[in-house]
C-alpha cells in the first residue's frame, strides 16, 4: 500500500510539473506569436495563429516538464528540495526538454527547448525551495502544543 501511495504521489507531481510547464510555455509562445503577428504579419502563414502555435508548444511543454520531473525524481531522489541547487535542476530541465526533439528527430527545436527547460527547471526548484523554507519557518514559529507529551530531562 505504501509503495502505491509513493507511486501515485510521484505521478501527481509529474502531472503537476507537466501541466505547469505546458501553461507557461503556451503563454510565452502566445505572447511571442502575437508580437510577431503585429510587427511582421507577413511572416505568419495561414493556420499559424498565436493560439494554435501556443497549443502546439504547450504539448511540448507538458512532455518536457513531465520528463524533467521524472529525471529529477530519479536522479535526486535522496535529496530534499532544500538541498537541490538551481544549477543541477537547470541541467535536468535541459535534458528533460531535449527528450522530445531528440525522439522525434526535430533537432532544430532543441535550440529552443533546452534553454527554456533549463530556465523553467531552475525556476520550479527555486519556487519549491522557497515554499519549503517558508513552511519550515511557519512550523518553527508555532507555539508549543500544550497537549504534546514532554520528554523527561
Amino acid at each position: 500500500m505504501n509503495r502505491m501511495n509513493t507511486l501515485l504521489r510521484k505521478l501527481r507531481g509529474m502531472l503537476g510539473v507537466g501541466l505547469t510547464w505546458a501553461v507557461g510555455w503556451a503563454i510565452i509562445m502566445f505572447i511571442l506569436a502575437t508580437i510577431i503577428s503585429v510587427v511582421d504579419p507577413d511572416s505568419i502563414d495561414a493556420g499559424e495563429e498565436p493560439w494554435k502555435i501556443s497549443l502546439l508548444v504547450s504539448t511540448v511543454g507538458f512532455v518536457s516538464g513531465s520528463a524533467f520531473a521524472l529525471i529529477l525524481s530519479s536522479a535526486e531522489r535522496r535529496k530534499s528540495i532544500r538541498d537541490l541547487s538551481a544549477g543541477r535542476a537547470a541541467l535536468w530541465g535541459a535534458l528533460g526538454s531535449a527528450a522530445l526533439p531528440l525522439l522525434t528527430s526535430t533537432n532544430t527545436a532543441l535550440v529552443y527547448t533546452a534553454p527554456l527547460g533549463a530556465l523553467f527547471a531552475a525556476s520550479t526548484v527555486a519556487i519549491a525551495r522557497r515554499a519549503a523554507l517558508r513552511e519550515a519557518e511557519m512550523v518553527a514559529s508555532l507555539p508549543p502544543d500544550p497537549d504534546a507529551p514532554r520528554l523527561a530531562s
